[in-house]
């Protein structure tokens, strides 16, 4: 029934007590918890990231495992009887893992369904030149293709059906998506809604501008291939060598293990080599 429909949407509060069927927009369960992440303003990226990523998890949730692995990480090497230095280092990546894990769902999910768009837009013109309406050749979608594509249609039929204007809910597609040529499609979309115009025409521009613009941006990682070869050699060319020569000469490293000046000549060279990575990447990478 309609209730089932509202609770099955993402983020519902309430259940079949009487509760509250509004959007439960909690940051956590825990009250202090969700407390302090509304009042952190950096919360509000990963709360995206999670939503784009597919993920029907609150950032909370995901934010506890930081602490957790990176305590897991930090006593494992205190078993070991590794020194302090390597303990943190570890503390630190660990601690990392659940981020970086979130950001590769995000990336493969925003891939899939960049591939799966232009052959959506497709199957929508045809729908709408054979006389269904836009909402139908939505639903069309939603039962044709596989996810991403067909959960993110299926919530713009389940949101419109339910009330909300296509306007919002085309927004909404936006924001829980972040593909760049979601926009194209919802501006195209809205415009000739408002101003007039063959939908299917207007579509079909739209899928033709995607993809001469999906073949631009495969041209353009072909030609900055090396770039971000080279980025990666030089990024982890120090820790390989690094690793060969403590494994033939274990003592070569102790001054910078056991004195402090070397713990903050590791702690500098690491900090440059991360931050000439993140350079080298964001010269290799070009917006299209």
């Amino acid at each position: 029934d309609l209730m089932d429909r509202l609770r099955s949407m993402a983020g519902v509060s309430g259940g079949p007590d009487g509760g509250s069927v509004l959007k439960d927009q909690r940051l956590s369960k825990i009250p202090w918890f969700d407390a302090v992440l509304s009042q952190t303003p950096i919360v509000a990226p990963l709360v995206r990231m999670i939503q784009q990523a597919g993920l029907r998890r609150r950032v909370g949730e995901v934010l506890l495992y930081v602490p957790l692995l990176a305590s897991i990480a930090y006593l494992a090497c205190t078993l070991f009887g590794l020194r302090t230095p390597v303990r943190i280092v570890a503390a630190v990546i660990a601690g990392m893992i659940p981020i970086l894990v979130v950001s590769r769902m995000r990336a493969t999910r925003l891939r899939l369904f960049a591939e799966q768009l232009p052959d959506g837009l497709d199957l929508i013109r045809s729908a709408l030149q054979a006389g269904h309406g836009l909402i139908a050749a939505f639903q069309v979608v939603s039962e044709t293709f596989p996810d991403p594509l067909a959960t993110e249609f299926r919530y713009i039929v389940d949101e419109v059906r339910l009330g909300l204007p296509l306007r919002d809910a085309l927004y909404n597609l936006s924001v829980r998506v972040g593909d760049p040529n979601v926009p194209i499609l919802v501006v195209g979309i809205l415009t000739a809604q408002d101003v007039g115009g063959n939908m299917a025409e207007v579509i079909d521009n739209i899928t033709h501008t995607i993809r001469e613009r999906a073949k631009l941006q495969r041209d353009v990682q072909v030609m900055t291939a090396q770039g971000r070869l080279s980025g990666l050699v030089l990024t982890g060319l120090p820790f390989a060598v690094g690793a060969f020569m403590y494994l033939y000469n274990p003592t070569y490293f102790n001054p910078l293990v056991q004195r402090q000046t070397g713990h903050y000549l590791m702690l500098y060279g690491i900090v440059s080599l991360l931050v000439g990575h993140f350079l080298v990447r964001r010269i290799v990478k070009i917006e299209v």
